[in-house]
């Protein structure tokens, strides 16, 4: 397999599972533009695709071999003369891909992304190209629209939860310096950026495997110091890792959109322990009552498992009694899935899928007349919000500060005095309706 080294290499990234996912594949499209190749987002345009892989549950790794198996096409009815799979799949089953899809050429587990520029230069014949030393951040090509972009403050999971996968695949926490994280948040607010969503496996761990604490507070004020940056937001915090230094650091900040998201995956003592979590929805309500104290009007997003094995009705009907005292803006719930290697996956009394979707049902219904009540009491209020796309009618879709891209509902703009709005741009919007999880609101600029 060789190609002209004349020639123009084009390249095509697909990213596939989370956020923490697509910064790696931004990382991936840069080094393929350093090393002097071109880039598409048309894998029938790509003389080499490359696939970042999700293989976080079950169902992520089907989807992963369907997707590969997709592009695997282009090797025949295109100009695809190399398919390379790389990330999270490889890591948790580095034969599976190779064995199931057989056009693939190599593979890269997680955490060696810095040679897909080198692999496809000996998979297309040609020699590599000698790299500029790197810059003390990673470069990436954002993929976002440019007014938002994702900042990964650590790799892997120190945390020992049962039913997940995450640290057989990613590894041991590994958070990055608070001054490199500085340096590219102030990179990424020059190239445009005015919204930072702060990710990792755990965010509230960051920096204790670096400076033996948590450091996050640090780095909120780091950030806060970043002229230009309207908004960051935090995903991922471990609800017993959200301490008194973290809120009040979270209370004194200019720039914290007041949206957290604490995934408490259960309510019940018991299931938390099974799950290896600890904690119980009493501490749990305590630490909201004391966010919300501290930072009125601070938005809560959180997620559930239902169906984990040993699972009971009065189990469940304690998580029922959880949602509604917590009050929580945002949620998703997820069915257990017994993933191999995990304890959870060898635990007795498993719960029938049936029964697991059920609960899964009246929990989201639940939560819907939570949200539906919660934005009705909105209405009348202003609130900072960001212009994201026009539609077709005048309108614009938005987001408000309590809303994070792609998991949370919209806010539907318009304006009365025919001022018009850009994408990017932040205003204020006085809500004037309100639905389950979607707003409207008039902008008053």
């Amino acid at each position: 397999m060789s190609h002209s080294a004349t020639e123009p290499v084009r390249c095509c990234v697909v990213s596939l599972g989370c956020p923490k996912n697509l910064v790696d594949s931004e990382q991936i499209l840069a080094g393929l533009i350093r090393s002097g190749l071109d880039l598409t987002n048309r894998p029938d345009r790509a003389d080499v695709i490359v696939v970042n892989t999700c293989g976080f549950l079950s169902d992520a790794v089907i989807e992963s071999l369907r997707e590969i198996r997709r592009l695997a096409r282009w090797k025949h009815g295109g100009r695809c003369k190399a398919l390379i799979a790389v990330g999270c799949l490889v890591s948790r089953f580095p034969d599976l891909v190779l064995t199931k899809v057989p056009d693939v050429d190599a593979c890269l587990p997680s955490g060696r992304f810095h040679e897909v520029p080198a692999l496809v230069a000996r998979l297309l014949g040609r020699r590599p190209i000698r790299l500029p030393k790197e810059p003390p951040y990673p470069e990436r090509v954002l993929s976002t629209p440019p007014w938002y972009a994702y900042l990964k403050i650590a790799e892997g999971c120190d945390r020992t939860c049962s039913f997940c996968t995450i640290p057989m695949i990613r590894g041991r926490q590994k958070s990055r310096p608070v001054d490199d994280l500085y340096d590219e948040a102030v990179q990424l607010v020059r190239s445009g950026v005015r919204e930072l969503i702060l990710i990792a496996q755990d965010t509230t761990l960051y920096g204790v495997d670096l400076y033996g604490r948590q450091a996050l507070p640090d780095l909120i004020k780091a950030l806060d110091s970043i002229d230009g940056l309207n908004w960051f937001r935090i995903l991922y915090a471990y609800p017993n890792g959200v301490t008194d230094e973290i809120i009040d650091a979270l209370a004194s900040s200019r720039t914290f959109a007041r949206y957290l998201d604490l995934p408490f995956q259960h309510s019940h003592k018991e299931i938390l322990q099974a799950m290896r979590r600890g904690g119980d929805g009493d501490q749990f309500l305590r630490r909201l009552h004391k966010l919300r104290e501290s930072i009125p009007g601070i938005a809560i997003r959180t997620t559930f498992i239902v169906g984990f094995p040993g699972e009971k009705d009065h189990h469940f009907e304690h998580l029922m009694d959880f949602v509604c005292a917590s009050q929580v803006d945002h949620m998703g719930v997820f069915l257990f899935s017994p993933e191999k290697g995990t304890a959870a996956a060898e635990m007795p009394d498993q719960v029938l899928r049936d029964v697991a979707v059920e609960r899964r049902q009246r929990l989201m219904a639940l939560q819907k007349e939570i949200s539906e009540r919660k934005n009705q009491q909105r209405i009348g209020t202003v609130i900072e919000a960001v212009v994201e796309e026009p539609q077709k009618d005048g309108r614009w879709v938005g987001r408000a500060c309590f809303q994070a891209p792609e998991i949370d509902g919209h806010l539907i703009l318009f304006s009365r005095n025919g001022q018009t709005a850009q994408p990017g741009q932040f205003v204020k919007a006085q809500v004037v309706k309100a639905k389950a999880y979607d707003l409207e609101g008039r902008v008053l600029f």
